[in-house]
């Protein structure tokens, strides 16, 4: 019988929830699973004893299945499996020629709508269909499924930072600061994320699906020193804004309420940005350009130090030319290499005050 689902992508942890929902479709786990020798599975391949990926050895011992790989170069180790790819894929594009799909979602429809009509259609050898076979014959010699739903993950090896953080997806956990520097083992799951060394499990945190670089934190893993720093440093903060302008000031409560750790060394970056055009322009003309670099990025919801120093060296470059030049070059028409002298009023030709008489002798 036939099963099928799509992914995103090929990844380790779209790789075992397909085995899940394989597992959860047929009702039960055989006693041999035979992949692919692809990397998500099969680490390095060998005829006798391969090394599979260590996420995809738990998902076998959860689900109490023994997995052998094909062989390289050896399609009939899965002849079946091979013949029904076939199989599916002509009926899917015949029967969705004329579909235009824009999700995962609709693409999984489709695909359940295919298989459950191959499932049911009557089998050309066998007389019957292959759901029925697969009832009277094969659900029977599967095993039961756990008692218990498996969360399983994949493996990841990530650095503990200086800052007693490790980067998982974008997403900062912090780990106990004696183990700085060191290579932590992470095991990704659909809903935890837990941080090892060796066999000790340091952290379990829900996971977070949120991409923006956010820092998710126990105190006990920092030292002292370092929370009495994240404790003092924001008031020094808010402190040094207040004096620079009241629009940094209000923008840096904003971003305290929003996530004071994350946004510690993002308010560094803005103080640091305006001390210095303030020590270069003066306060006064500093303070309009401050005021109006915040507008901006308000305007368009973007608080970046980057962006904040893009926007101060542009107003210095308006600030500095003169209010009356133009800056814009003109072509003499017919000949783009020559240009017309830009005047107050209109453009001058060049070449007016030469008399024509004279260039056509010459």
């Amino acid at each position: 019988m036939l099963f099928a689902w799509a992914a995103e992508d090929m990844k380790s942890r779209n790789w075992l929830g397909a085995h899940r929902r394989m597992y959860a479709f047929y009702g039960g786990v055989p006693h041999v699973t035979v992949p692919d020798c692809l990397k998500q599975g099969v680490l390095k391949c060998h005829l006798y004893d391969p090394d599979l990926n260590p996420g995809y050895a738990q998902l076998a011992r959860d689900f109490s299945t023994a997995v052998v790989p094909a062989r390289p170069d050896h399609p009939r180790d899965k002849a079946i499996v091979e013949g029904l790819v076939k199989i599916l894929m002509r009926y899917m594009r015949f029967r969705h020629r004329r579909t235009r799909f824009t999700s995962l979602h609709q693409i999984n429809q489709a695909l359940g709508d295919c298989v459950e009509r191959i499932n049911a259609r009557r089998h050309s050898r066998f007389g019957v269909s292959r759901r029925e076979r697969f009832e009277a014959l094969e659900r029977a010699a599967l095993k039961a499924l756990p008692a218990h739903d498996v969360d399983t993950g994949e493996w990841l090896t990530a650095t503990l930072h200086p800052d007693c953080y490790v980067l998982v997806e974008a997403v900062l956990y912090s780990a106990p600061h004696i183990h700085r520097h060191k290579k932590l083992r992470i095991k990704l799951t659909e809903n935890h994320v837990e941080i090892f060394l060796n066999l000790e499990r340091l952290a379990i945190y829900p996971r977070c699906r949120h991409r923006d670089g956010r820092r998710i934190k126990i105190d006990a893993h920092f030292p002292p020193a370092s929370q009495a720093y994240y404790e003092a440093t924001p008031q020094r903060l808010l402190s040094q804004s207040r004096f620079i302008h009241p629009e940094l000031h209000r923008l840096f409560v904003e971003l305290f309420n929003d996530d004071v750790f994350g946004n510690l060394r993002r308010a560094q970056g803005f103080v640091r940005s305006c001390t210095k055009e303030i020590n270069t322009a003066g306060h006064e003309l500093a303070s309009e350009r401050i005021a109006a670099a915040i507008a901006t990025m308000r305007r368009y919801d973007k608080f970046r130090v980057p962006y904040f120093q893009a926007l101060l060296a542009q107003a210095r470059k308006q600030t500095t030319a003169a209010p009356g030049e133009s800056r814009e070059i003109v072509r003499r028409p017919g000949n783009p290499m020559l240009r017309y002298a830009v005047g107050a009023d209109r453009p001058v030709d060049i070449f007016a005050a030469v008399p024509s008489d004279s260039i056509q002798e010459k």
